[in-house]
């Protein structure tokens, strides 16, 4: 235990060690942090002149932070990471490292914090991770955003993002080109101001313990600053995140999305290779980010009424990128139907006995064809949870179960956004329920007893770009509340943050949409971070209780104490980075005597 201990002290001992700095200085601040970083304001967690440093897994993907500040503006400065090496030679490449600048705009004055909206109030937010730090452009007089497109004619024009509803014009990125550079650009920086610079490491699963080099700052081609990078890769592997109560079952990494291909098709007047490469994009992008459960198109309700013979098949080609992509094709959220037209569930005939009911003439026919498409993409045994009528009343909720029966006497399941009300009206007809608002452990207890799995969305939604909640609220206090997993509402919405005073949200975004690929936020990075967080947890859970099992006296007081860690921790309050290196070193600590 000592010299693992050891380990991740002189680890950490790495981050103190200085640097030689010329007109620029830097601090080293934590990626995943409350604190909002902003240009004029001095860093109070960072560790000047230290090294950047990152402990990772293999194959996971962690990232690290810095600010740099220069003593006079300066137009460029290229930012080269160096590659890693280890004390026998072997090398990280540098390819490994991916740089982004974290660009500082402006959002709706409650941003941060809430996503409900301030329209009438602006603040500085730092949220955007970009190759080009000119895709966006901010006026501090005006505090307003502009984006960067290119128009219809190739040329490249800036357009105004911060509008109010009534005089907004929505974008259209199949006309207009929105897109980052394709690798990390010259930053340039204003006298005296900070600037963060985000680091992720892809850690090889062929790697193994404690590497080194820098990161290179060049001005005017000459080098003025090597900020030094440690990068510790552990001796293992991250498992699939499982719940805390039930280690069979696992923890689902879900949210609503509107990324399927029948909306690019529709966009983009159904142009396949475009629409098809836009999808494969945001879906190679979520699963970097741990969302592996994202929903899919619901079969045979695509919006291309005209024609099923259209609709099954884009249909089974959403499935076969989802499938290529690496996404969990094992259970799947919506592709079947499970919600009735709304003259039906209104219907006075929902009020008679369920046997005297009928179901829709529609309903046997979409679902077997739904189920059928699903079995010859991705095989049979396929877990498919058809989404009942979002938020319903309880009529409309007495309403599905009939439709629901047909659902379950045909091997599907069904989710359903639900709360507490719903366990008198209709609690044993859903398989999982997705509850609103704030999640406690006891009302999770309420829903395990009839065997109903749990998720959470809108505490709170996607809006506020504070990395820290994210992680925590969709991760290890979730996860200690006996949840099996975070279904929130929505990755990806609209680029203007103002429009929000005709219905009081602000933008539900923890991505942005471009025309060829994603554009990534630190608030995704902490939904990645707190799956992350999940599968660590998972992992001290799995081999604590290896370790009990042995039965010998060393291993069961070893495995007892991480785990009682483990249930000792308040999600609520405790500081998550330090919560990661506790479950590192018991970690750790098992797996050597395991071995």
């Amino acid at each position: 235990m000592k010299r693992k201990l050891l380990g991740i002290a002189t680890f950490a001992a790495l981050l103190t060690a200085p640097a030689v700095a010329q007109n620029m200085e830097y601090s080293v601040v934590p990626a995943m942090s409350s604190v909002k970083h902003l240009p004029d304001t001095e860093p109070t967690d960072g560790v000047k002149s230290g090294t950047v440093g990152i402990i990772a897994a293999k194959g996971e993907f962690e990232s690290a932070s810095f600010l740099l500040k220069s003593d006079r503006a300066v137009k460029q400065v290229i930012l080269t990471p160096t590659d890693l090496k280890n004390a026998k030679g072997d090398t990280i490449p540098a390819s490994a490292l991916d740089l982004k600048v974290l660009k500082v705009w402006y959002q709706a004055g409650t941003g941060w914090h809430s996503y409900f909206a301030d329209v009438t109030g602006r603040t500085q937010v730092p949220e955007l991770l970009l190759n080009d730090e000119t895709l966006i452009k901010v006026d501090h007089a005006t505090k307003d955003n502009y984006l960067r497109v290119i128009n219809a004619q190739g040329r490249a024009e800036y357009v105004w993002i911060s509008n109010y509803a009534e005089i907004d014009v929505p974008l259209d990125l199949w006309k207009d080109t929105v897109a980052d550079a394709a690798t990390f650009q010259p930053i340039s920086l204003d006298a005296g101001m900070w600037k963060q610079i985000w680091v992720t490491l892809e850690a090889p699963k062929a790697a193994e313990g404690l590497y080194k080099g820098t990161i290179d700052v060049a001005i005017d081609g000459k080098t003025v600053q090597k900020i030094p990078v440690a990068v510790r890769v552990l001796p293992f592997e991250l498992p699939t995140p499982m719940t805390n109560y039930d280690l069979t079952k696992e923890f689902y990494c879900g949210i609503l999305t509107s990324d399927q291909l029948n909306r690019y098709l529709q966009q983009s007047k159904m142009d396949w290779a475009r629409s098809e490469a836009r999808l494969r994009a945001s879906y190679r992008n979520m699963k970097r980010h741990n969302l592996v459960h994202p929903n899919l198109p619901t079969a045979r309700n695509l919006g291309f009424r005209h024609s099923t013979e259209l609709a099954d098949r884009v249909f089974r080609r959403n499935l076969e990128i989802y499938k290529e992509c690496g996404m969990d094709t094992k259970t799947l959220f919506d592709a079947v139907r499970g919600i009735p037209d709304y003259a039906y569930l209104k219907h006075k005939d929902r009020d008679l006995p369920l046997a005297e009911q009928k179901l829709p003439d529609y309903w046997e026919r979409d679902i077997l064809a739904g189920k059928k498409m699903v079995e010859e993409v991705l095989g049979r045994g396929v877990t498919v949870y058809c989404f009942g009528w979002d938020e319903p009343g309880m009529r409309t909720l007495r309403a599905e179960r009939l439709p629901w029966k047909f659902l379950h006497d045909n091997g599907l399941k069904v989710i359903s956004s639900a709360h507490s009300g719903h366990l008198l009206h209709g609690g044993f007809n859903e398989d999982f329920v997705d509850l609103g608002g704030a999640y406690e452990k006891a009302e999770a207890a309420k829903w395990h007893a009839i065997g109903t799995r749990v998720t959470t969305y809108a505490a709170p939604h996607t809006g506020p770009e504070n990395p820290d909640v994210v992680r925590r609220n969709h991760g290890l206090d979730l996860y200690l509340s006996d949840y099996d997993g975070t279904y929130n509402y929505i990755l990806n919405g609209r680029w203007n943050d103002f429009t929000g005073a005709a219905y009081n949200f602000r933008s539900f975004s923890w991505v942005y949409d471009g025309s060829l690929e994603p554009i990534n936020t630190i608030q995704f990075v902490g939904y990645r971070e707190a799956i992350d967080d999940v599968k660590y947890a998972t992992l001290l859970q799995q081999l604590a209780r290896k370790a009990i099992a042995t039965g010998k006296t060393e291993y069961v007081y070893a495995g007892r104490i991480a785990l009682q860690y483990l249930a000792l921790i308040d999600g609520k309050k405790a500081d998550l980075n330090t919560v990661r290196l506790e479950m590192i070193n018991h970690i750790l600590r098992l797996h050597s005597m395991l071995k």
